[in-house]
This record gives structure tokens, C-alpha cells and sequence, in this order.
């Protein structure tokens, strides 16, 4: 008798775990399969990446860390993107609080007259005082784990726009770094356009000596003036890109435009001359904030996915209601007289609701395969960033090395061009042609250098680097 007893319990309470775990699934991603590949020149094994060290190490320039560090603390993006990681906090424990039962509190009265001419059984003591107080409890229960399933995807949206905050800040470490680069490489080049006027004023008044013991004709007088004049043109583009830049980063700052304070010794060829690894595919998931936002948004999803099943089964709900009413104050205080309570069991079951609930189920399953899209879409870009990267990187220094031993060529054959010219065995267009020729060189090469600074920028940030 007690066996079968226990077995007409314990076949509902089955029934119910069964159709429970119909409606709520649990979120996998396999990982490991979708970042097979990812990005080229992969390691096979385990390697400690780039990523892992903090920005302070890898952007040692003091100046650099003092505009990172006010960039952090006063850029508008970030500022906005914590203000939302806020909300996504209220909503979370909004959701939280769903689980446990509402409690109401209510009070109302009431002072009425009634004719004596109007109603014959109009009680004979008037006014009529109408007094009550209630409180009123509701519970949904979560059997089918509706409510826990909205309270996971409120917590993913929070960690979602929690990766999205530090995704804007190694976003913006970034752009701060690489602006400055931009900043110190624009002065390089002042530099160097300087070195050159001041040569080619040397030469100008070399060639109007040597003019006037008619070694030379205008002609080239005029031509080394032309050859000072197109040197003298780079400065205001220089100064012109020099304050542009000044002013994009004083917006990174939260600043309105001003001068930016950057170091006037720095060597652009010794920034991080030592290898950069870049791990394998796994570790840079773990690294990378915007993969974090997607894996997150993906999260979301198939909670509410979960959510969407579960309204499609019964609703649980209890509710009761304790108080006391009565007619006039005196009864009011007449306890237990004046007390009321109930308490109510409800079941309700959808059947047909203008497709609704169905149409919300299939809609959150789109919802889930679009994020999934998305994920897999931004495991797609970040391997395509790394591998760009690193093939840049890979190449832009070979060009450097060229470009290197051409400038010092072109130096040497100015240098002897001007010497040959003095004494007779080389024309003025030969020097002219070494001039023009070692300065668009140079000018070319500390882009090349702060091409391949912008690219270890690039590369620290796509591996997941900054925070």
C-alpha cells in the first residue's frame, strides 16, 4: 500500500522534472572547434601572449601613459558605455527579485450619507464610515524555470555590456597610442624637412657663388631656389597633420582642442624590437572583450529562448490577501471581528492566443541563431585583425630595411654629388636629384617605422590586450 502510494507521487513529480527540462536547455559553445584556425602562424602550443601584459608595460613613454591614464578617466564613450553597464545592473536585479513573492500593502475608507426620505432601510446612524486595510502576497511558481531563465539572460546582458566597457577602453588605449605615435613620427619629419631646408639654403648659396664665377647659369640658381621651395612646402602640411592629430586626441581626452604634451626623444625603431607572441586561438577568446560581448549576447539569446518555451507551459501561481474591514471605527478596532483572508491556488494553461506565444518561441530561436552568426562573425574579424597584423608587421620591416640603405645611398650620393660638382665632374641636376630624392626617401621611412609602431599597436589590441 505504501509502495504504491509513494509511486503515485513520484510519477506528477517526474512528469513535471521531464517537462522541465523540455522547456529549459542549457547554453554549450564548442570553443575549441571555432577557433580552430583562426588566424595564421598559430602556435601548436600553449605560449604566454602579448595580451597578458599590462598597458603601463607595453606603452612605457611616460607622457603616453599620463594621456591613456586621463583618456580612461574622462572619454565620453567610456563614461557612456559604464552608465549602460548600470543599467544592465538595475535590470539584473529587477530579475533577481522576480523570483521571490510581491507583498502589496493597500489601505482605503470611505464617508457617505444617505437620505432618510430615500431609502427606508437606511441605517439610522449617519454618516457612514467605510474603513479597510489589506495585504496581498502573489508567488508565480518557477517550475519551469521561466523566471531563472530571464534572471541568466539579464546576467549575460550584464556581462555583456561589461565586455563592452573594457572593449571600449582597449579600444580607446588604442587610439590614444596610436595617435601619439602619429604625433612623435610628424615630428620626426618636422625634423628632418628642417635638416633638409637648411641644407638646401646651403646649396642655394653655394650654386649663386659658383654663379658668379660662371660655373654655373641662373638656371641653376632658379632650380635649387624651386628645390628650397618644394622643401619649404612640407612644413605646412606637417603642421597642419601635426595639429588635426592634436586635436583628435584632445577629443580621446574628453578636452576641447589644445596642444598635446609628447616626448621629443623617442626612437621609433626601438619599440618592442624583442618577438611578440601571439598564443594560440583559444587563449585570445579569453583575452579579447568584443569576443566576450558576442559569446555573452549569445548567452542572452538562448535564455531567452528559454524564457519564450517556458510561457507555452502551465503557469503556477499562489496569491492571498489578509486585512481588516468593517463598517464604522468602532467595529474596525473590533478584532478579531473585523479580520478577512484568503488564500487562492491558480493554474492557467494557454491553449489559444492568436499564435502569440509560438510566434514569440520562434522568433527568440531566430534571435539565438542570429547572435550565434554574430559570434561566429566576430571570431572571424578578430583572427582576420591578428593575422593582418602580424603579416604587416612581417613585411613593412623587411621594406624598412630597404628603405634604410637607400636613404644612407642617397646621403653619401649627395654628399659626393655636391663635391663632383665643385670641382667640375657632376652637374647641378645631379645634386638636385640626390636632394629631392634623400629627403622624399627619409620622409618615407619614418612612415614605414610608424607604420610598423601602428601595427604592434593594432596587434597588442587584437590579441585582447588592455585591460
Amino acid at each position: 500500500m505504501e509502495t504504491l502510494r509513494i509511486k503515485k507521487i513520484a510519477f506528477p513529480v517526474a512528469l513535471v522534472l521531464l517537462m522541465a527540462s523540455c522547456a529549459v536547455k542549457p547554453f554549450k559553445t564548442d570553443l575549441g572547434v571555432m577557433t580552430k584556425g583562426l588566424y595564421r602562424d598559430s602556435v601548436s602550443v600553449d605560449t604566454t601572449t602579448i595580451a597578458s601584459i599590462n598597458w603601463r608595460d607595453f606603452y612605457a613613454d611616460p607622457d603616453l601613459q599620463k594621456l591613456i591614464t586621463q583618456a580612461l578617466d574622462s572619454n565620453l564613450s567610456v563614461r557612456l558605455a559604464i552608465n549602460r553597464l548600470q543599467q544592465a545592473a538595475q535590470y539584473y536585479k529587477q530579475s533577481e527579485a522576480a523570483l521571490f513573492p510581491t507583498l502589496n500593502f493597500g489601505a482605503d475608507g470611505s464617508l457617505s450619507n444617505i437620505s432618510k426620505y430615500g431609502n427606508s432601510l437606511a441605517p439610522k446612524v449617519v454618516p457612514i464610515t467605510d474603513l479597510k486595510w489589506s495585504l496581498t502576497a502573489g508567488w508565480e511558481l518557477d517550475v519551469w524555470g521561466k523566471l531563472n531563465s530571464a534572471k541568466k539572460a539579464q546576467m549575460a546582458t550584464m556581462l555583456q555590456q561589461k565586455a563592452t566597457v573594457e572593449a571600449t577602453r582597449t579600444q580607446l588605449i588604442s587610439n590614444v597610442a596610436s595617435a601619439y605615435y602619429q604625433l612623435v613620427l610628424l615630428d620626426k619629419q618636422k625634423q628632418v624637412t628642417m635638416q633638409s631646408i637648411e641644407n638646401y639654403t646651403k646649396y642655394l648659396s653655394m650654386v649663386q657663388s659658383m654663379k658668379k664665377s660662371a660655373q654655373v647659369n641662373e638656371v641653376a640658381v632658379l632650380q635649387a631656389k624651386a628645390q628650397l621651395a618644394s622643401a619649404s612646402a612640407y612644413l605646412p602640411q606637417i603642421e597642419l597633420s601635426a595639429v588635426t592629430t592634436e586635436n583628435y586626441l584632445a577629443e580621446l581626452l574628453g578636452n576641447a582642442p589644445s596642444s598635446i604634451v609628447r616626448s621629443d626623444s623617442l626612437d621609433l625603431t626601438l619599440f618592442h624590437t624583442e618577438p611578440l607572441h601571439i598564443g594560440i586561438p583559444v587563449q585570445m577568446l579569453r583575452r579579447r572583450p568584443d569576443v566576450l560581448a558576442a559569446e555573452y549576447a549569445l548567452r542572452a539569446s538562448h535564455e531567452q529562448f528559454n524564457v519564450a518555451t517556458a510561457a507555452m507551459y502551465p503557469q503556477l501561481s499562489l496569491t492571498g490577501v489578509f486585512g481588516t474591514e468593517a463598517t464604522g471605527i468602532a467595529n474596525w478596532f473590533n478584532l478579531p471581528g473585523s479580520i478577512f483572508w484568503s488564500a487562492v491556488a491558480g493554474l492557467t494553461q494557454p491553449i489559444f492566443n492568436g499564435r502569440a506565444l509560438r510566434t514569440q518561441r520562434e522568433i527568440a530561436k531566430l534571435q539565438e541563431t542570429a547572435a550565434l552568426l554574430t559570434f561566429k562573425q566576430t571570431l572571424l574579424n578578430a583572427g582576420s585583425e591578428v593575422s593582418n597584423a602580424l603579416a604587416s608587421m612581417h613585411y613593412l620591416q623587411q621594406q624598412a630595411t630597404y628603405q634604410k640603405q637607400q636613404v644612407d645611398a642617397l646621403k653619401t650620393a649627395y654628399k659626393y654629388s655636391q663635391e663632383l660638382l665643385m670641382n667640375g665632374y657632376a652637374t647641378y641636376l645631379d645634386v638636385l636629384n640626390a636632394q629631392n630624392n634623400e629627403l622624399s626617401t627619409e620622409l618615407s621611412l619614418y612612415n614605414t617605422y610608424n607604420n610598423i609602431i601602428q601595427q604592434k599597436i593594432t596587434l597588442y589590441r587584437a590579441l585582447g590586450g588592455g585591460w
